[in-house]
């Protein structure tokens, strides 16, 4: 699913799941998140962050149906989940009618020769919408996220939002296609990866 940017994808979270359900949101966590939940009227519980994501006995008490996480690099803390973090949180959303909404911003420019697994890629569950943009692998003045959901999720969509124009110019959509299709895209993400190594590299 596109949308202009992130903060709509968001709302269309709520919208899609209810604002009757708990949302989980880490503390700290991206301003504009708990935000967009305020606005909505939905209810939330912010969850400490510990050293490697959010704190366990957090986890294990909160009364959260849906997790919305950034296991990449959470900000403005830089706290990156662990593996076994990872791994909890999709044991935590086995549970029927939990989800994960996993906010995987600027992931790509991991300099990890083996980049992290995503929730999205974990779980067995078919309960993880993955949202992400091109606002820092492109550039801030394109304005188009995307939101892969589980296939359990498709119809309820269709049925509740499926009435929404799409908030991104098709040609916009058309010039990313060309751009992904064509290798551009990933041959750009690996020149910044590799520029971000050796700077790494040289201030060792």
């Amino acid at each position: 699913m596109i949308g202009s940017g992130a903060e709509y994808l968001y709302g269309l979270i709520v919208e899609l799941m209810g604002k009757q359900r708990v949302y989980g949101i880490e503390s700290p966590s991206y301003e504009k998140i708990e935000k967009v939940y305020r606005a909505y009227g939905a209810a939330y519980e912010l969850l400490p962050l510990a050293a490697d994501g959010i704190d366990g006995a957090a986890l294990a008490a909160t009364r959260a149906d849906i997790l919305h996480l950034t296991p990449y690099r959470s900000f403005p803390s830089g706290i990156t989940a662990s593996a076994s973090k990872r791994h909890d949180y999709v044991r935590w959303s086995k549970k029927p009618g939990r989800f994960l909404v996993e906010d995987d911003f600027e992931s790509e420019f991991s300099v990890s020769s083996k980049p992290a697994e995503t929730l999205f890629s974990l779980s067995p569950y078919d309960n993880v919408i993955y949202v992400n943009t091109f606002s820092k692998t492109i550039s801030p003045a394109l304005r188009v996220g995307y939101m892969v959901l589980p296939e359990k999720l498709l119809g309820p969509f269709r049925e509740i939002l499926g009435f929404y124009s799409c908030t991104v110019p098709t040609f916009e959509q058309f010039v990313l296609a060309e751009l992904i299709s064509g290798g551009d895209f990933e041959r750009h993400i690996n020149r910044v990866r590799r520029a971000k190594r050796k700077e790494l590299a040289g201030g060792n």
